[in-house]
């Protein structure tokens, strides 16, 4: 509202007097003896260039007094703000501005006041409003008896009222809550609210009481001071205790501070820091404790748990970036048993990397932390460096692309094997239709490394000390695709039928070299076609076969799709290199395949799996499913693995299902569970009743988990979480007594 008016008196001033004389004289006033009459009927404007645009049913402007007084669908347009009135009157004098009966300013921001009547100075910094409501651009409102502007910033209501709730439009309704308040200030400069004597209401009904409060104002993005603090009640902890407190250091530095206070474990400091710089961005975020009652013969019997996490990634040139992230912890149950985090395995990693048309560069370095009870950290590999070249010439070569791959590994232990290793990869390949729509891919591999190993463990009485292993392996197929496409009303069908010939040396993979990049694999439909499908670099996969496979893909008018793929690989011999559980050794694989079923937003169906080669039984099934009916939204996961995927991990058979109820527009009920069903336990459940609206939200749940490791427990809990827009989050939780009933 500042600036309305331009200042009183000196050249605006006389601006404004000069207009309004040249606008009286052009005949809207019959005589100048009349000069206090009004003129009725007839739209008067008074334009001052850049400052002021006046538009009212009447006019009229007393010498005597110096008194502008504008009557009748008043509108003031000053720069980008507007004020609508039924009168408005301007003393030159006093520079008083006046303005009475259905008053609206439109702010610049979007915001609204209405108000009765007002009295201002004409820089609107010193004045006062009766029956005042704002109107905020994001439908926040204030309203007060009266307000009372002074110095220009501050801004006193009395009897003020704030909420940013929308009200029902019934006679009577109150908003879902509310802030009421003898005295509120609105400090505009500190973008600061502030109550005297303030009552929370809920639905009109009061529910707290609070001398003095305060909370930034809706044009604050953030602000220093103490957020919502946390309650809590657990058996391990006691009573539980968190006030963070936020810091706004500088425009791009933030930080938090968060300790938790425990009745039985003493206080958990948390920190984090937050900064932004010309060429990116970092954090940190540090956690402590120093246990008051350790457990004994468990990680928590020590003087110090903690941890500490950062990450940061910077922008070098339009070429050039690096980055880095860091996850520690002093032991192995800290993060889950303070329920900082569910991880069992932290990365630390930092990386350079460049990209630069068709290259790009990337060098990094790993450091792993494992957090279950068989992780041993001696045996933990540290990778530095980790070297990833790639290059593609924009010249075709004899009508393909050519590439160049190249990769630098140096792998150590404190314990165990140690290697070095130099991969290069020259590839290329090319692309050809023929008139009849067959796809031919024809591609060539030329791949050469160089291994540094010592102490590889062979067999269980076989080491390999200090060995340099150098390798080549080359590479050559086809690709053959054949696409059928019909199209039937609004639907399209494809039918693809695929052969890959690959010819490659048998071997190649030494014992001298250890496996530590390709210990993952898995033979599925993603990696049917892949050249070498292992995922890694330090196994090879020889000898000559043939992939094949056939795709079906319908589409319908309304964007439904199903598509499905099936396939095999076939040897000319057993392919040793393979475990015999992979569905991969045997002359005839296993079949792998894939089918996605959506015929709307409504449903979809996605399935995985692979089929004993001679008995058709699943070795892998995993089922996605997703369905909405109505109100209600159902997902689930189904994941089936038999003991030949892995024998280190047995069989494996898990659900997970999670569904979301929409009780209204506003409430609805939630439920996720998670059981392994190989062992017939529940890993952990969750239900919970939730509200939404534009102004609060409410969630209310229950969770049990039954993990169990080391100095953690199965718990069983309650959480409580309510958010109140512009005020921010509380929260509560409660442990119950846990039981391993599952």
């Amino acid at each position: 509202m500042r600036k309305a008016f331009p200042a009183r008196g000196g050249k605006n001033a006389k601006k404004r007097l000069k207009a309004v004389s040249l606008w009286l004289s052009a005949g809207l006033f019959v005589s100048a003896a009349a000069h206090a009459a009004p003129v009725r009927n007839t739209p008067a404007t008074l334009e001052e260039t850049g400052e002021v645009l006046l538009q009212a049913d009447e006019l009229i402007y007393n010498r005597d007094t110096e008194v502008v007084t504008a009557k009748g669908n008043v509108e003031i347009v000053y720069g980008p703000r507007i004020l609508f009135a039924d009168k408005v009157t301007y003393e030159q004098k006093t520079g008083i501005v006046t303005a009475e009966g259905n008053i609206r300013i439109l702010e610049p921001t979007g915001d609204v006041f209405f108000a009765d009547r007002t009295r201002l100075s004409d820089e609107l910094g010193e004045g006062f409003a009766e029956s005042l409501s704002v109107l905020m651009v994001d439908n926040t409102r204030i309203t007060a008896v009266e307000a009372k502007r002074s110095g220009g910033n501050l801004t006193t209501f009395h009897k003020g009222v704030f909420s940013p709730c929308e009200v029902c439009e019934a006679e009577g309704a109150e908003p879902l809550w509310q802030i009421k308040s003898y005295k509120v200030i609105h400090n505009q400069k500190e973008q600061q609210i502030i109550y005297e004597d303030a009552f929370f209401e809920f639905f009109g009904i009061p529910v707290a009481y609070v001398p003095f409060f305060s909370h930034p104002d809706p044009t604050v993005e953030r602000q220093s001071g103490f957020l919502f603090p946390s309650l809590g009640f657990s058996e391990d902890f006691g009573t539980e205790v968190e006030i963070p407190y936020y810091w706004v250091i500088a425009p791009n530095m933030d930080a938090t501070l968060a300790p938790r206070y425990t009745s039985k474990q003493g206080i958990l400091y948390q920190a984090e820091f937050r900064h932004r710089t010309n060429r990116g961005e970092y954090e940190f975020d540090i956690t402590g404790t120093k246990p008051t009652d350790p457990e004994a013969g468990t990680p928590a019997d020590t003087d110090f748990r903690g941890s500490f996490f950062s990450e940061g990634k910077f922008k070098l040139d339009e070429t050039w970036n690096w980055g880095f992230r860091t996850e520690l912890t002093s032991d192995d149950t800290y993060l889950r048993r303070y329920d900082l985090s569910d991880e069992t395995d932290l990365t630390s990693r930092v990386y350079v990397q460049g990209i630069d048309g068709r290259s790009e560069f990337l060098g990094e370095s790993f450091f792993f932390q494992g957090l279950l009870s068989n992780d041993v950290s001696a045996e933990t590999p540290i990778i530095a460096p980790l070297v990833n070249y790639y290059f593609e010439p924009e010249r075709k070569i004899l009508g393909g692309q050519l590439t160049w791959d190249t990769n630098i590994m140096s792998l150590t232990r404190a314990r165990g094997t140690d290697s070095q290793r130099f991969s290069t990869t020259l590839g290329w390949e090319s692309r050809h239709v023929t008139s009849t729509g067959e796809i031919f891919r024809p591609f060539v591999d030329l791949r050469g490394d160089v291994y540094y190993t010592d102490d590889v463990q062979i067999t269980p009485t076989r080491q390999a000390n200090s060995e340099t292993v150098v390798r080549g392996l080359p590479t050559a197929g086809l690709e053959w695709r054949w696409p059928w496409v019909r199209s039937s009303g609004s639907t399209r069908q494809v039918v693809e039928p695929v052969v890959q010939l690959i010819y490659a040396p048998n071997g190649g993979n030494p014992d001298e070299i250890p496996n530590e990049d390709s210990l993952s694999f898995e033979f599925d439909a993603i990696n049917l076609f892949e050249n070498n499908r292992f995922p890694g670099l330090d196994r090879w996969e020889g000898g000559a076969r043939a992939n094949v496979g056939l795709n079906f893909s319908l589409y319908g008018e309304d964007g439904g799709v199903f598509d499905a793929l099936i396939g095999q690989t076939l040897r000319f011999r057993e392919n040793t290199e393979f475990d015999a559980n992979s569905g991969l050794r045997e002359q005839k694989s296993d079949y792998v395949g894939r089918l996605r079923y959506r015929p709307s937003e409504n449903f979809s169906l996605a399935h995985r799996f692979r089929l004993d080669e001679e008995d058709f039984s699943f070795a892998r099934n995993e089922v996605d499913l997703f369905t909405r009916l109505g109100p209600l939204s159902v997902s689930g996961t189904y994941a089936f693995f038999d003991a030949s995927q892995s024998a280190r991990l047995g069989t494996r058979e898990e659900l997970s299902a999670y569904a979301n109820y929409r009780l209204s527009d506003y409430w609805s009920l939630r439920g996720y569970t998670r059981r392994d069903l190989e062992n017939q336990q529940t890993l952990n459940n969750q239900l919970g009743l939730y509200y939404q609206d534009e102004c609060f939200a409410l969630g209310l749940a229950y969770q049990q988990e039954f993990f169990r490791d080391r100095d953690i427990e199965p718990d069983n809990s309650i959480m409580l979480q309510l958010t109140f827009k512009h005020l921010g989050t509380a929260g509560f939780s409660s442990g119950l007594s846990s039981s391993s009933d599952q």
